[in-house]
């Protein structure tokens, strides 16, 4: 289904509508700025900031006991070392987390969710899963799959273009 940009029911300023393929950034950033409130609002309720469940569903969807070392959650999150090093210690004063030695490799740290973790996890999954289909709601399926796929063509360039400008990126080593 495409738009009517002409109709009266788009409220959308005029420069978002621009037809021409650089305008995509601008409505990505505005698509953007409305994840970050659909995300704001989902975690409301459970009293934390995305970030901090951005760290804990990862670990969630790890098998148990839930754990991976603190540099693959950076990877995982995309986010630097330092901010997933206070995330951590955040969650670890809360009793969410707790940090353990790698006993394959005494040298590396990994991050386990607690009980409470797993609970916070569980219920940040439910209200951001809400908060999704309340928007996916109100797009037909043939949309939804046009937009996933084009979306995933985008990050894959995205992430190559990471990659090429900055070799030694996270990115760029295999999973």
């Amino acid at each position: 289904m495409l738009i009517d940009v002409n109709s009266s029911t788009t409220h959308l300023p005029d420069y978002v509508l621009d037809p021409s393929p650089l305008a995509l950034f601008t409505r990505l950033q505005r698509v953007g700025l409305h994840l970050e409130r659909l995300q704001a609002e989902a975690m409301e309720d459970i009293g934390m900031s995305f970030p901090d469940y951005t760290l804990l569903a990862t670990l969630h969807r790890e098998t148990a006991p839930h754990q991976l070392p603190v540099s693959r959650l950076a990877e995982l999150v995309l986010r630097p070392m330092g901010s997933i090093t206070q995330v951590v210690d955040r969650l670890e004063k809360t009793g969410l987390v707790r940090r353990a030695v790698d006993p394959a490799d005494r040298r590396r740290v990994l991050v386990e969710l607690t009980d409470a973790g797993i609970d916070l996890a569980v219920s940040g999954d439910h209200a951001y899963r809400i908060c999704r289909q309340r928007v996916l709601d109100a797009l037909p399926d043939p949309d939804l799959e046009r937009i996933d796929g084009a979306l995933l063509e985008l990050l894959v360039a995205l992430e190559s273009d990471q990659v090429a400008a900055d070799p030694d990126s996270t990115l760029a080593e295999p999973a």
